[in-house]
This record gives structure tokens, sequence and C-alpha cells, in this order.
């Protein structure tokens, strides 16, 4: 499984995974009666997991009346995410109340995994690092790092390459290190 992380919607700060900090994902207001007004995480996993709630099931079900016009789009070619057969027979069975075959995880990831697709959702993913208003917060960009830690300098970080003369010295530096023979 794939790591998903996002930029904070109020501060364009990368939410980071797996290191404590305040992160809020804003809940739509016909929706807030059930979950409330945002859904608070600590320490963000990496896995779309805010509080004991997933995020992609979450944005389906706040995004079910839209599924028609998404599998539209799928079928014409104007959804970034590839989707597949499955995937459009999934969304159409969610939405008619069906039985899926996939874990709902999975529809949400179809319809908010890129930004130009979350972007177009009525009610996108909003990740904030202090609660408010849902309709005063811009849906929350992807984060290219995947919530890795950006590094300032990354020649801090270069792994330098060994050279070897020949075979038989490569040989017996990997001896030594334990790694043949």
């Amino acid at each position: 499984m794939g790591q998903f992380s996002w930029i904070y919607s109020d501060t364009d700060e990368q939410l980071v995974d797996n290191k404590k900090a305040d992160s809020y994902l804003l809940v739509p207001p016909p929706f807030q009666e059930k979950y409330g007004k945002a859904i608070y995480e600590g320490c963000y996993d990496g896995y779309g997991h805010f509080g004991k709630y997933d995020v992609y099931d979450l944005v389906i079900e706040w995004n079910k009346h839209m599924i028609p016009e998404i599998i539209d789009r799928i079928e014409t070619g104007k959804w970034r995410c590839d989707s597949n057969e499955s995937n459009v027979r999934n969304l159409q069975n969610y939405y008619d109340g069906k039985e899926l075959d996939c874990e709902l995880r999975l529809l949400g990831i179809v319809i908010a995994c890129y930004d130009e697709d979350n972007f177009v959702l009525e009610y996108p993913i909003k990740i904030t690092s202090k609660e408010m208003e849902y309709d005063e917060a811009s849906p929350s960009k992807g984060d290219p790092d995947q919530g890795w830690e950006n590094c300032e300098d990354e020649e801090d970080f270069q792994v330098e390459e060994e050279t070897y003369e020949d075979e038989e010295e490569m040989e017996e530096i990997q001896f030594r290190k334990g790694k043949t023979r």
C-alpha cells in the first residue's frame, strides 16, 4: 500500500508522516453532525488515517452524490486517476447501495488521490494545522514528498559510491562486511 500525505491548506506546510503535529481533517457541514467539525490527528501515519477514520472512506461518502458525474468523466478520459472496469462497477454499486467487491477506501482513492480530481469534488479533502471552518479552507494538495521530510541540504545525505581497482579488492571488502563467501 502506498503512502498518502498532503500539504496543510492553511499554511502550505507539509504534513510529515510519523511526526507529532496537530492535524485536522475538516468535515463538510452536511456531515458535521455525524463526525464533528474536524477530525483530529496528533501523529499522522502516512496512510490516510485521521482519528479512527480513513480519509478515503470519508471522501467517497461525502461525494457519493457525484458518482454518476465521476463515472462519466472516467469513461470520457477526463479523470486523472486511471481506473478500470472493476472500479467503475464498484463506484456504481456504491452509488446504488449494492455490495462492493473492494474496500470502500479504494473508491475514495479513485476519486480523490490526485489533486486535479480532489479539487473538482464538491467536498474535497481539506487538512489544516488548526481547526477552522470547512468553507474557509482550500482543498489540500498532495505532498510530492509523500510525507517524508524535505532535506534542506541534500549534500548531507549523499551516499558516496565506492570504486575499486579490481574485482579481487571488491570481493575482499564484501567478505569483510559479511556479504559474500
